[in-house]
């Protein structure tokens, strides 16, 4: 049996973005490098793909960047912390994010922490504008549209 070879975690940002295909969200992250640790263009980003998505125009969502579900990985002195805003059901999207920021390894020797932190929950305003914006209503496991069951 060939071994795994270990892979480090990595600190980043996740967002969780409605998808009309599906009615649950896509995981989109972006990982914490050197040449871009402050994240600067990925609210962009996914305003871009909720526009494509649900045919909307992006402007109209430009300063919005907390009203869909988002979090944070960081490394502290004993392991690693994922902060999220709580506003997803953590069962249906854990093991996408532990694998996409290579935190299995460190989940099963404990060295991760999931915490609910307030700066990664969404806000209100930003909330009501996406989901005015988009025509939907925001759950813990995805969406419904406005009006619809």
């Amino acid at each position: 049996m060939e071994k795994k070879a270990y892979e480090p975690p990595k600190e980043g940002i996740f967002y969780l973005v409605p998808d009309p295909k599906t009615k649950k969200y896509t995981l989109y992250v972006e990982i914490d490098e050197e040449s871009n640790p402050l994240h600067f263009n990925l609210w962009d980003r996914m305003m871009g793909l909720l526009a494509s998505r649900f045919k909307v125009h992006k402007e109209a969502l430009e300063n919005a960047y907390t009203g869909i579900p988002r979090g944070r990985i960081t490394q502290t002195s004993n392991g690693w912390v994922v902060a999220h805003g709580g506003d997803f059901s953590l069962p249906m999207y854990k093991s996408e994010i532990e694998s996409e920021f290579s935190l299995g390894d460190a989940t099963r020797i404990g060295k991760v922490k999931w915490i609910v932190d307030s700066h990664e929950k969404m806000g209100k305003n930003d909330r009501d504008t996406v989901q005015f914006v988009l025509g939907i209503t925001l759950t813990p496991e995805g969406f419904t549209k406005k009006g619809k069951r």
